[in-house]
């Protein structure tokens, strides 16, 4: 069960590589330490990557935080799926014939932020899917923790 005042989501470009981890780290700790227990990850690219590796190492000193990698569509590519505690899968059967795989990433991260009361982002480009999917955020008044100017 996913507690919406518990949840955290992952908003990130896919090739941010030049961000530090320790910022990343410190930020998940401070989304911890305020109550976060659960976090929702497209698992798409470098920074939610990050995420993941560095979650799944917090888990000795938090183990109590639950990672869930949230897919886009049935066939997608995991990179690891031993480091998330849950896979889940959105979409009912009806909705997923409708959808083609450029709208279902779109969805997913929709979904994603109506979860959500938190985001994690590190967002680079205006105009991208993730800087849409921040502006919904914000939209959605979920507590932005903004890592692009740290």
């Amino acid at each position: 069960m996913i507690e919406k005042d518990k949840t955290a989501v992952f908003i990130g470009n896919r090739d941010c590589y030049k961000i530090d981890k320790a910022i990343i780290e410190q930020a998940i700790i401070q989304a911890i330490e305020s109550g976060i227990t659960c976090f929702l990850n497209g698992g798409q690219g470098y920074f939610d990557k990050t995420c993941a590796l560095i979650l799944h190492g917090l888990k000795t000193r938090y183990p109590n935080i639950r990672d869930i990698l949230v897919i886009p569509y049935r066939d997608f590519w995991i990179f690891n799926k031993d480091i998330f505690d849950e896979i889940i899968y959105p979409f009912e059967p009806r909705i997923e014939s409708l959808l083609n795989y450029k709208r279902a990433i779109p969805l997913r991260n929709r979904v994603m932020v109506e979860a959500a009361s938190t985001a994690i982002c590190y967002v680079e480009r205006v105009g991208g899917g993730s800087w849409k999917t921040l502006n919904y955020a914000k939209i959605q008044n979920l507590r932005i923790i903004d890592l692009t100017q740290k």
